[in-house]
């Protein structure tokens, strides 16, 4: 059941037009009543030949002048009255209602038949203009539906407010076919399972179009919304699947060749040990040890993807200098790789120095696969601190820039291979989720840059590195 929320006001709900309102009815009974003896005292004043020429147009007059104001029934009465005037005060022989000429009996009897015709031509001209209003409204309500509900201006609870604006009554719900409604209740069909209801609201026929209008446009919005759950839902199921299936192939395929390295090792160094010289065995050491590594990296990038298509990343957002989180990073690597990379000046920013670590640990690493050398510096713009790691390999194409921050994508990450292709994938998402950006921008004289934006320190709680 759909509930109502604050939403603007529509155009007012088209009501059956009265085409005479009550002040106007009340004007023609006092202009037929009142204004008819007046101008009837008027006339026998000044009157002096026995022609009903002129008194019959001005009583016309009169009559056309109750229709348009009061409606058809004060200008009955002043046909009527004026005919009865005609002939008492100005038909031979007068002061009676005896009509003594055919030709006076014909003009009397044109008259109240002209009156009458004018009347009900007057009238129902009025009725035809209340209608046409009646049918603009409607007219300009739909068009208003079809611009704003159509074109994604309301959900549904703003609709349904919308609807009580414009309907009134004491509220408005979407229910299902089988509920039962009060008396004293509008409903009109929805959908196929579904009504909308207008409490405390009784509806004329002209109303309850513009509500069925109102209410099939909530089910168009309804459907809409539905769908787009649908496909959003849909959209979600089918990457999840994508990235279990890439997921299955890299730990068979890419997590295999470290293990099988390190099996191999292992394996050499039980069996034969005592019979390997010094140099062997180190070297055999060594590989154990860089395997160890690669697959503790693809392991922690394959985590570090989970948690963030399931949401279970949670950063604590703290001022930290940039200069410890880069520090850590630099220790992690070994002496001959930190050397590679050069650190300029680091300001302070408002991130988790956790996550931030991780990021910087993928975006080294990736440089320093592609350049003899790396750059790290920083900048402060307002809020915005701006971190860059650089490098002068090869670079990127514009073309691919987009597909290099992709699951399990090695183009600008890894060498074929070697990892599963999420390193620049978990770098993005880990620093979106602590609020900033990451993307990928060419280095002047060759090469490639990752821009990293971040909250910058708070002014009054900065830190500084």
């Amino acid at each position: 059941m759909s509930t109502l929320s604050e939403a603007p006001s529509g155009p007012p709900a088209p009501e059956r037009p009265d085409p005479v309102g009550p002040g106007r009815v009340v004007t023609g009974w006092v202009l037929a009543l009142v204004g008819l003896p007046v101008m009837t005292a008027a006339l026998v004043a000044v009157r002096r030949d026995a022609s009903l020429s002129f008194e019959s147009m001005l009583y016309l007059a009169l009559a056309i002048g109750c229709a348009l104001v009061g409606g058809r029934w004060p200008a009955v009465a002043a046909a009527v009255l004026g005919t009865a005037a005609l002939n008492f005060w100005f038909t031979a022989p007068v002061h009676t209602l005896k009509v003594t000429s055919a030709r006076d009996l014909l003009t009397l009897v044109v008259f109240v038949v002209t009156s009458l015709l004018v009347a009900g031509v007057v009238d129902s001209a009025a009725r035809r203009r209340a209608r046409a209003i009646l049918a603009e409204d409607e007219a300009s309500t739909l068009g208003m539906l079809n611009r704003e509900v159509l074109g994604g201006g309301y959900d549904v609870p703003q609709l349904l407010e919308l609807v009580r604006r414009t309907f009134g009554g004491s509220g408005v719900e979407l229910v299902g076919n089988e509920e039962r409604v009060r008396p004293g209740d509008t409903v009109v069909p929805a959908t196929a399972t579904s009504q909308l209801v207008l409490h405390d609201r009784s509806l004329d026929g002209a109303q309850r179009r513009v509500l069925a209008a109102f209410a099939s446009h909530v089910g168009v919005v309804r459907q809409r919304e539905e769908l787009a759950r649908q496909t959003a839902a849909a959209q979600e199921l089918e990457a999840g699947n994508r990235t279990r299936t890439a997921l299955l192939a890299a730990v068979s395929h890419d997590l295999r060749t470290p293990l099988a390295g390190i099996r191999s090792a292992a394996e050499t160094l039980r069996s034969r040990g005592d019979r390997l010289a010094e140099s062997d065995r180190a070297e055999l050491l060594a590989a154990i040890e860089q395997s160890t590594g690669r697959l503790t990296t693809m392991v922690s990038d394959l985590l570090d993807m989970s948690r963030l298509q399931t949401g279970a990343v949670q950063p604590t957002l703290v001022e930290v200098p940039l200069g410890e989180v880069v520090d850590r990073v630099l220790a992690d690597l070994d002496a001959s790789e930190a050397a590679r990379v050069q650190v300029g000046p680091l300001p302070a920013a408002r991130v988790d120095a956790v996550l931030l670590e991780r990021v910087l640990a993928n975006l080294v690493a990736n440089a320093l696969q592609h350049s003899p050398v790396a750059r790290i510096e920083g900048s402060e713009t307002g809020r915005v601190v701006e971190l860059r790691v650089a490098d002068r390999g090869p670079g990127v194409p514009l073309a691919d820039r987009a597909r290099m921050f992709e699951p399990f994508q090695r183009l600008g990450d890894t060498p074929a291979g070697e990892g599963v292709g999420l390193g620049l994938a978990v770098a993005r998402g880990l620093t979106e989720a602590q609020g900033g950006s990451l993307r990928a921008e060419d280095e002047p004289g060759g090469g490639l840059v990752m821009v990293l934006q971040l909250p910058g320190a708070r002014p009054d709680e900065a830190v500084t590195s």
